[in-house]
């Protein structure tokens, strides 16, 4: 079956096909998608104009400014660059030493298979041997002592006017806003060394790039941390990298050299790795520790043949997973400022991917005394809800009443107090708690009691949950 449908569809060609069909083009997406993103950018109210009319409209004039987003620098071998992949001169890798001395060794015993007959054949296949022995030793030597650094390369994508090698281009950090493009640390201004096209594992050399294409640029090194903005101009330029799409890391280890003399070169490895990866990090604790944070397991076992393999190049020692614990329970003044001012502290407003359905959710903490009542009234809070469920679904009135039996044998080995909580009625109960949150002297609180939906955790809990709709529709206690 596998065999038939790879002749009949080959999934190559059906997957590019399906790209070429029904993914739109540059030029349409652009049109469609940039809108919002530049909306979205920090300072998006003092975008140029003309930067903005040029990324929508996809312009590729040489007037027009040049605006480019990097998404990550990627590590590539030196010998894998165009610049390096064919030398000249008198220079030559082992590979290409040995094919020479092979071919010259077959020419050397050919003339003299043909001047001395056969019994030159032993002599010259023992001496083309040790020549060849002698050869490929010092080649491979030579070759193994070089080492091969690596040189990051910028994965880019151009959105409007054209790149050319030799062009002058501003990097814009990821805080930069429009706003007050002259804030520290300002824009450097940065020359394009090398521009690439980007196929597969192998980069092919070009002059210029027009708006639309996704490549490869050298010169950023030590200007673009993990992604970055290029902007032809200082003032009224978009910063693309504010709109942060990456999730942030979860796994974090502790990393040390199993050789002590190699720590600088697993410090050189981080720094490389950091900057080639945009979803992992690297910090120091202050307890001296290095520690690397990844997007999970599968993604540390990549990081850390990386970095035995190709930017430090030593064995490292990996530590136990550290498993920060960020989530508590702070006071209101503690909590940070909302981003909205209308939605108040600990508001949240989501709208559905229909647009049709807006939910508002506001959480604020009860006043001491009402937290307290509710955890002392515990059975009067399951009574309730035994009585409501009793109200709506038959089923659960049989179950309630069947339970009733087994309540009250529990009741007889219950102490006082439990006995005492149960004996508070519906209307004790919520005289209790108006006159509890009338102490509170706070306008939120204000007829509370009776938009009450239910309690929680496990619906017996000291939390409530309000019905602030304006309908007040939903059923109630």
């Amino acid at each position: 079956m596998t065999t038939l449908f790879s002749q009949w569809l080959p999934l190559s060609t059906a997957v590019l096909v399906s790209v070429i069909e029904y993914l739109p083009s540059p030029r349409a997406a652009q049109a469609a998608r940039l809108p919002d993103m530049i909306d979205d950018s920090p300072g998006a109210n003092f975008v140029d104009p003309k930067v903005r009319d040029a990324m929508i409209n996809f312009k590729t004039g040489p007037g027009d400014p040049v605006v480019a987003y990097v998404s990550k620098m990627v590590a590539i071998p030196e010998s894998e660059l165009p610049s390096n992949t064919k030398r000249t001169g008198t220079t030559m890798t082992a590979d290409e030493a040995r094919e020479l001395a092979r071919k010259k060794r077959e020419e050397i015993a050919r003339i003299q298979a043909e001047a001395n007959g056969e019994e030159a054949d032993a002599f010259t296949r023992v001496t083309a041997s040790l020549a060849a022995t002698s050869l490929g030793s010092e080649a491979t030597n030579g070759a193994e002592e070089k080492e091969d650094p690596e040189h990051l390369i910028g994965f880019a994508r151009l959105y409007s006017g054209t790149l050319s090698v030799g062009d002058e281009i501003y990097v814009l950090p990821p805080k930069f806003s429009p706003a007050n493009p002259h804030a520290s640390p300002e824009p450097q201004k940065v020359t394009i060394t090398d521009l690439y096209l980007l196929m597969g594992r192998n980069l092919e050399p070009l002059k210029s790039v027009p708006a639309g294409m996704v490549f490869g640029i050298a010169g950023l090194a030590g200007h673009v941390l993990k992604t970055g903005t290029l902007c032809s101009q200082l003032e009224g330029g978009v910063n693309l990298a504010g709109v942060n799409l990456t999730s942030p890391p979860i796994v974090r280890v502790a990393l040390e050299p199993a050789n002590p003399a190699d720590l600088s070169k697993m410090i050189t490895g981080l720094k490389l790795l950091e900057q080639s990866d945009p979803c992992a990090q690297y910090e120091v604790l202050p307890s001296g520790e290095h520690v690397i944070l990844t997007a999970g397991e599968l993604h540390l076992e990549r990081c850390l043949k990386d970095l035995r393999e190709r930017f430090a190049k030593c064995e490292i020692q990996v530590g136990e997973a550290i498993v920060p614990y960020r989530e508590t329970i702070v006071s209101v003044p503690e909590m940070a400022a909302p981003k909205n001012p209308e939605l108040g502290r600990g508001g949240v407003l989501a709208v559905s991917p229909s647009k049709q359905l807006t939910v508002r959710l506001r959480i604020m903490p009860l006043p001491a005394a009402v937290t307290e009542f509710l955890t002392k009234h515990v059975g009067t809070i399951k009574r309730l809800q035994s009585e409501k469920r009793a109200r709506t679904d038959p089923e659960a009135k049989r179950e309630a009443a069947s339970n009733e039996g087994m309540e009250e044998n529990q009741e007889e080995v219950e102490n006082s107090e439990a006995r005492e909580r149960l004996s508070l009625s519906v209307e004790d109960f919520k005289k209790e708690l108006r006159n509890l949150f009338s102490e509170a002297k706070e306008e939120v609180w204000h007829d509370v009691v009776d938009r009450i939906m239910a309690f929680g955790p496990r619906r017996v809990g000291p939390n409530i949950l309000i019905d602030a709709t304006a309908a007040n529709t939903c059923e109630k206690l």
